[in-house]
């Protein structure tokens, strides 16, 4: 039993070598291998650290434009705007709760999907070896419910927030006719400032994961008795949000069917011969079939950034192709859903603040 517990950890990445086991020598090219990963790591951590340090100042200077605008209306306006940004702060918070709470999660279902899909061969692997894998699948099995239940939490918290946002909105008719009576430029930025607050809250959990990811590489580097390399602030180039965009366009009309988290590693939509469009503009990387997605769509969305729509039939556009937001890009198949993710390096990123 101990020793299945080992392999659920070790799968997960959540302990290291055994205390009291002697160490083996590390094999170079395994140390090699750790060592390009934890640059990467660095990188990708530094890359999410300042984009969030952008959204900050850009908050900050929308914050500064907010207050400069002409005060519209009595002290009763004034307390409601107040509640409303107060409403959008506890809302960000959420969201990043629900975010990191969405972290373990995936990692226990992504490694029971390795499981599921790739169970050992019975007559090549020792028998001992093959029970503890199907007692580590047993065991992530059963940690799918709790980290589910926190996930349910986190979002019902989001949901309430967000309900009573749109509540004080809604008793907030003063401020709304205050700010038709000024112009479309406060509400323009109060509209502005709540989605960048959603984008930061999503991209501050993706940069908190990032940089548990270096300390745990740079942890089993040093376990190894290998050098952890020096990464420059150099080779860590800008990494913009996709296009500099605020917005994605759904790529098929309607509701999603399913949503990122809980397995979905992006918006799902069932869309059987429906039009798929572009979500923005952007040059077509790769338009062509892939075995169990059917017609698969690659868009290149900035520098580090990827749009991936799969679940496609019957391709209007083809590799090389400069798509317009809105551009049909082909059908949507009959027995597989349309499914958009939004892909920052190799890691899948929640689109929900570029689309809701």
């Amino acid at each position: 039993m101990r020793r299945t517990l080992l392999m659920v950890a070790l799968m997960l990445g959540m302990v290291g070598p055994v205390s009291g086991q002697s160490t083996p020598r590390p094999d170079p090219e395994a140390v090699a291998q750790t060592q390009a990963q934890y640059r990467d790591a660095v990188i990708r951590a530094r890359r999410l650290e300042a984009d969030v340090a952008a959204l900050d100042r850009r908050i900050a200077d929308t914050e500064a434009s907010l207050e400069r605008q002409p005060a519209a209306g009595d002290e009763t306006v004034l307390l409601q705007r107040r509640q409303l940004d107060a409403a959008g702060r506890l809302e960000a918070r959420a969201l990043e709760e629900l975010a990191l709470a969405k972290g373990p999660l995936t990692r226990v279902l992504g490694a029971l999907q390795t499981l599921t899909r790739h169970p050992p061969p019975p007559l090549v692997v020792p028998t001992q070896e093959a029970v503890d894998t199907v007692r580590a699948a047993v065991l992530m099995r059963a940690l799918v419910e709790p980290l589910t239940d926190q996930v349910e939490r986190a979002d019902r918290r989001r949901a309430a927030v967000v309900a009573e946002r749109r509540a004080i909105a809604l008793q907030s008719e003063r401020l709304f006719v205050s700010e038709s009576q000024t112009g479309d430029r406060q509400a323009t930025l109060q509209s502005r400032l709540v989605s960048d607050r959603a984008r930061r809250a999503t991209l501050r959990a993706e940069a908190q994961r990032a940089r548990r990811e270096v300390e745990a590489l740079e942890a089993r580097l040093r376990a190894a008795g290998a050098p952890v390399p020096d990464v420059p602030v150099s080779q860590t180039p800008a990494l913009r949000l996709p296009n500099g965009r605020d917005t994605l366009l759904a790529p098929v009309e309607g509701p999603p069917s399913a949503r990122f988290g809980k397995g979905s590693t992006g918006w799902q939509w069932r869309a059987p011969g429906q039009a798929v469009v572009a979500p923005l503009e952007a040059e077509v990387i790769h338009a062509g079939p892939l075995d169990g997605w059917g017609q698969v769509v690659i868009l290149d969305a900035g520098p580090g950034w990827r749009v991936v729509l799969s679940g496609l039939t019957a391709l209007d556009i083809g590799t090389g192709d400069r798509v317009q937001t809105g551009q049909r890009l082909g059908a949507g198949h009959d027995s597989l859903p349309v499914v958009l993710e939004l892909r920052r390096e190799e890691l899948a990123v929640d689109p929900s603040p570029w689309l809701d």
